[in-house]
C-alpha cells in the first residue's frame, strides 16, 4: 500500500535541497546486519559493522539539525499519506537520511521493520523523496514486490486513477514522492550510469497485534 506525491517540490527547491544535503550531512558507506537485514530499527543500539555490498551498496547520512527545509517536506508528505491512507498511530519521526547510490549502488530486496525487534515500537511508514533528475542516471529504480506485476493502479481523492505505469515514472522523478508501510518489501535496483540521490524517513508507532 502506498501514496504517492508526483512532482510536489520544484526541480529549483530540490536542487537546493541536494545543496543543503551534500554541505550538511556526512556521507559513510552504509552498513548491514546481515543478508536481508533492513536499516536499525527502533530500540537497536549495536549495530553491525560488517559491509556485504551484494545486500546494499549505498552512501548514507543522517540530517540531525531538526529545522530545516528537509525535515518539513518529508514529515510534511508523511503526515498527510497517513491522514489520506493510512491512519496509523504515528508516535514519532526517525531523523531523514540522505542517500548516494553510484557506480552499481543498490538495495536488494528487504523490510524497512525489523522483525526480530523485541520493542513495542516499529516503523510504521516510509518515504522515499527523489531529488536527482531521472535523465542524469540509469537504473536506480524504487521497486516493491508484488509477483512482478508492476506497480498497481493509484487512486486520486478527486476520484481519477493514475494507471501503474505512470506511478513508476511519478515516483522515479525530481521532486516526487512516495509514502508506503513499512512492512512492504522494496528494493532499489542498481544505478548504472549517473548518481542517483534520494531523501529517506520513517515514522515510529506501536507494533501491530
Amino acid at each position: 500500500m502506498f501514496y504517492v506525491f508526483p512532482n510536489a517540490v520544484p526541480k529549483k527547491e530540490c536542487r537546493k535541497i541536494l545543496k543543503y544535503c551534500i554541505k550538511n550531512t556526512k556521507l559513510e558507506d552504509a552498513t548491514v546486519m546481515g543478508e536481508g537485514a533492513s536499516d536499525v530499527n527502533v530500540g537497536d543500539t549495536k549495530p553491525s559493522t560488517k559491509l556485504d555490498h551484494t545486500v546494499r551498496k549505498t552512501d548514507v547520512g543522517f540530517v540531525i539539525d531538526k529545522d530545516n527545509m528537509v525535515n518539513d517536506y518529508a514529515w510534511r508528505f508523511l503526515r498527510e499519506a497517513n491522514a489520506v491512507q493510512f491512519n496509523y498511530k504515528l508516535d514519532y519521526f526517525q531523523a531523514v537520511q540522505f542517500a548516494r547510490y553510484q557506480n552499481g549502488g543498490h538495495y536488494d530486496w528487504h523490510q524497512d521493520v525489523s522483525q526480530g525487534s523485541s520493542q513495542p515500537e516499529c516503523r510504521k511508514l516510509s518515504l522515499t523523496f527523489c531529488l536527482t533528475d531521472p535523465d542524469t542516471y540509469e537504473g536506480g529504480n524504487l521497486e516493491f514486490f508484488n509477483g512482478g506485476k508492476g506497480f498497481s493502479d493509484f487512486p486520486l481523492p478527486d476520484g481519477r486513477v493514475i494507471k501503474g505505469e505512470q506511478v513508476a515514472k511519478d515516483i522515479r522523478a525530481q521532486g516526487s514522492a512516495i509514502v508506503f508501510d513499512s512492512y512492504d518489501w522494496h528494493r532499489v535496483t542498481p544505478v548504472t550510469k549517473g548518481i542517483r540521490y534520494s531523501i529517506v524517513c520513517w515514522t515510529v508507532g506501536p507494533k501491530p497485534v
